[in-house]
C-alpha cells in the first residue's frame, strides 16, 4: 500500500519533469513527463503533508536583485510538495554563463536555500537570468526540472553616458583643443567582459581602438586632434557600438552630432554691383561678380551658383583650395536677359565633392535698366562685337557669349523675312554670318542692306526662344548650296576632300592653309574649303583662318555659318535686332529694316529694335540705335 501511495505521489507532482540525469551541459527545460521508476521496498521513504511550493531569490521578492546591495550571497529557497528524504536538489543560474550550486540532499523535508555568490550576480548586471531547480526521487532515477524563475538583476540604475568631454553644447573647436577629444561612453545594460568602440563619421570614417569592460561605468575613448581638424566647418556624427560578452549581434547607439569650429567663418553671399539688392544692367561691365562664403567652407568642397529667371545659369563649379570668399562672374548676357524682373541665386556646396547637395538660402535681385530696349541692344551688340575673346564660359564656342550673328535678307511682301528661304528649306540648313572685331568682317553676303541679328547661343531659349542650332562654320562664304549635310558637308564640285576639317585632320592653322591655299581662283578655292565644327576649339580655328580677308574674292569675303532649319513662320525664334547698312543706299536699307520690324510685330506682337549698322568705323561703335529708324 505504501509502494503505492508514493508511485501516486510521485505522479502528482505539478510543473515537474523528467530529464536525464544532472548535466552541466544542461540548458533547455522539457515539458515532457516521464513514468518513474516504481522504487523498491526496501527505498520506501517516508511521505508527509503535501508541502507547499516555494522557489523564489529571498533578496529579489519583486523579482530585481540589486548588485550594489546585496550582501556576500544571494538566497535561493526550494521546496516542492513532493520532497522527501534522501531526495538530492540542485538550482541553475542560466546567464552570462551557467552556474550550478552545489547538490544537496533532503535530511528534513522542508525548505532548503542555496547561497548564490555575488560574484555570480554581478556578471549578469543589468540582464534577466533564469532559475531551475532539479532534483532526483531518492537521489537515483529521472531529474525533475522544474519551470524557471526570472530575475532581473540591476545595480545603481546604469546612466546612458556618450559625450564630448570638449564640446558640452555640442561644439567641438579645432583651434584650442589639445592633442585628443574625449568622448565618454556607459550605457545602462553594461557588463563585464561587454567590447565597446566608438565610430567618428566625417570626411574620412575613423574607429577607435575596441575596449573590453572590465569595471562597470564609464569608458573614456581618445580621438586623435587629426580626426577632428581634418573635419574644420562640418558636423561630424559618433556613435557606440558594443556587444554583449564581447560576442553576438553589434549594437549601434543613435548618434551623437558634433560640430567641430575654428575661427568662425563668414556668411557671405552678395553680388558685388548690387549692394542695395538691384543691379543696373546700364551701368554694368561685361559681367556681375558674384562673392560666397559660408561657416563650414572646408578644402575640397565644390560650390557652384545658380541663377534662376528667365532661363536657369549655372556657373562653372568651383573647387576650394583656400577657405575664404569665392568670387562667381556672371556674364552680362545673362543680367540683361532678365531686364526688369527679378532674379533669384543660390549657392551650392557638397562637402569635399561628395555627399548632399547642401543649398542656400535664395538671394534675390532685381535687375533695372533706365534706358531703351533699342539703345540697350545697340550697347550690347557692340559688347559682343569688341569681345577679342574666343572661349565662352563652359569651354563653349564663342558664338555663345560673344560675337554677332547676322543674316542680310531681302524686304518683299510675298514673304515673312524671318522665314528659312525655299533654298534653304531644300539644303535643311541656314546661312548667316558672324561679325567680330579683328576677323575682317565688314561685308555680309550679297547686296542686300537689311536683316536680322540673333541673340548670343547662349541666350537661344531665353525668354522661351527657340532652341536654334548652329551646325558649322566656314572662315570665308562656304557656298552652302552645293554642299550635302544640311549644307556643312561636302562640296558637289570637290567631293573627296571638301568636307569637314575635323574627319580630315585639319585642326591646325597650318594644316588650313595647306589645304586652302591648293586652289588659287574662286570659285573653286572657296567651294573646296573644309567645314569647322561647333566647338570651342573648331568654331575658333574658323575664325583665326581669316588671315586676309581683303586678299580674297570680295563676293566671297564674308565667312559662313550654317544653322540648323526652324519651322516656317516660328514667333519665338531669338531675334536681338532687325539692322540696314549705313551705305549710298541708306535709305533703302532702313526702310526695309523698317518694314521687317513692322511686319514682324504685325505677326508676333513682338517689338525688335531697328539698329544702323556703320561698318569700317574707325572711332565709336559699329552699332546705333536711332529713335528715328525705327517702324512701330
Amino acid at each position: 500500500m505504501r509502494k503505492i501511495i508514493a508511485f501516486l505521489l510521485m505522479l502528482s507532482l505539478g510543473g515537474c519533469t523528467t530529464q536525464d540525469p544532472f548535466d552541466k551541459n544542461l540548458t533547455e527545460p522539457t515539458t515532457a513527463i516521464t513514468t518513474l521508476a516504481v522504487p523498491q521496498q526496501d527505498d520506501i521513504q517516508s511521505v508527509s503533508t503535501a508541502l507547499p511550493s516555494v522557489f523564489k531569490v529571498v533578496e529579489a521578492p519583486a523579482g530585481e536583485l540589486n548588485a550594489d546591495t546585496l550582501g556576500a550571497e544571494a538566497s535561493v529557497q526550494v521546496s516542492y510538495p513532493a520532497m522527501a528524504l534522501r531526495d538530492t536538489v540542485g538550482i541553475r543560474l542560466a546567464g552570462v554563463v551557467l552556474r550550478d550550486a552545489s547538490i544537496q540532499t533532503v535530511s528534513t523535508v522542508g525548505t532548503l536555500t542555496f547561497k548564490v555568490p555575488k560574484a555570480w550576480v554581478t556578471e549578469n548586471r543589468n540582464r534577466t537570468v533564469s532559475l531551475t531547480f532539479t532534483y532526483k526521487v531518492g537521489g537515483a532515477g529521472n531529474l525533475i526540472t522544474s519551470s524557471p524563475l526570472s530575475i532581473r538583476v540591476v545595480g545603481a540604475q546604469g546612466q546612458s553616458v556618450f559625450k564630448v568631454v570638449e564640446a558640452p553644447t555640442g561644439e567641438l573647436n579645432a583651434d584650442t583643443l589639445g592633442t585628443e577629444a574625449n568622448v565618454q561612453v556607459s550605457y545602462p545594460a553594461m557588463a563585464l567582459r561587454d567590447t565597446v568602440g566608438i565610430r567618428l563619421s566625417g570626411v574620412v570614417l575613423r574607429d577607435a581602438s575596441i575596449q573590453t569592460v572590465s569595471t562597470v561605468g564609464t569608458l573614456t575613448f581618445k580621438v586623435p586632434k587629426a580626426w577632428v581638424t581634418e573635419n574644420r566647418n562640418r558636423t561630424v556624427s559618433l556613435t557606440f557600438t558594443y556587444k554583449v560578452g564581447g560576442a553576438g549581434n553589434l549594437i549601434t547607439s543613435s548618434p551623437l552630432s558634433i560640430r567641430v569650429v575654428g575661427a568662425q567663418g563668414q556668411s557671405v553671399f552678395k553680388v558685388v554691383e548690387a549692394p542695395t539688392g538691384e543691379l543696373n544692367a546700364d551701368t554694368l561691365g561685361t559681367e556681375a561678380n558674384v562673392q560666397v562664403s559660408y561657416p563650414a567652407m572646408a578644402l575640397r568642397d565644390t560650390v557652384g551658383i545658380r541663377l534662376a529667371g528667365v532661363v536657369l545659369r549655372d556657373a562653372p563649379i568651383q573647387t576650394v583650395s583656400t577657405v575664404g570668399t569665392l568670387t562667381f562672374k556672371l556674364p552680362k548676357a545673362w543680367v540683361t536677359e532678365n531686364l526688369n524682373r527679378i532674379v533669384n541665386l543660390t549657392y551650392t556646396y557638397k562637402v569635399s565633392g561628395t555627399g548632399s547637395l547642401i543649398t542656400s538660402a535664395a538671394l534675390p535681385i532685381k535687375v533695372t535698366s533706365t534706358i531703351s530696349d533699342g539703345e540697350r541692344a545697340a550697347i550690347e551688340l557692340n559688347q559682343q562685337y569688341a569681345t577679342t575673346s574666343n572661349v565662352c564660359p563652359g569651354n563653349k564656342a564663342a558664338f555663345y557669349c560673344s560675337g554677332v550673328l547676322i543674316r542680310t535678307v531681302d524686304d518683299s511682301t510675298a514673304f515673312r523675312a524671318w522665314n528659312p528661304s525655299p533654298s534653304a528649306i531644300n539644303l535643311g540648313g541656314v546661312s548667316f554670318s558672324y561679325m567680330k572685331i579683328g576677323i575682317g568682317m565688314n561685308r555680309l553676303q550679297g547686296s542686300r542692306t537689311q536683316g536680322l541679328i540673333l541673340e548670343p547661343g547662349q541666350s537661344f531659349t531665353a525668354n522661351g526662344g527657340y532652341p536654334l542650332q548652329v551646325l558649322c562654320a566656314f572662315p570665308y562664304d562656304g557656298e552652302s548650296l552645293r554642299r550635302g549635310s544640311s549644307g556643312c558637308g561636302v562640296s558637289s564640285d570637290f567631293p573627296q576632300n571638301s568636307g569637314s576639317c575635323a574627319a580630315q585632320n585639319i585642326t591646325t592653322l597650318a594644316a588650313w592653309r595647306t589645304h586652302f591655299n591648293q586652289y588659287k581662283t574662286a570659285p573653286d578655292r572657296y567651294r573646296h574649303q573644309c567645314g569647322f565644327g561647333v566647338d570651342q576649339a573648331g568654331f575658333a580655328l574658323s575664325l583665326t583662318a581669316r588671315e586676309n580677308p581683303d586678299a580674297e574674292t570680295q563676293a566671297w569675303q564674308q565667312n559662313e555659318i550654317v544653322i540648323k532649319l526652324w519651322p516656317q513662320n516660328t514667333s519665338n525664334l531669338p531675334i536681338k535686332a532687325f539692322f540696314y547698312f549705313l551705305t549710298a543706299n541708306r535709305a533703302v536699307g532702313v526702310e526695309g529694316a523698317k518694314n521687317i520690324q513692322r511686319d514682324f510685330f504685325k505677326t508676333t506682337g513682338r517689338r525688335i529694335p531697328v539698329v544702323r549698322i556703320t561698318p569700317n568705323v574707325t572711332s565709336g561703335n559699329i552699332f546705333s540705335y536711332f529713335a528715328a529708324d525705327q517702324g512701330i
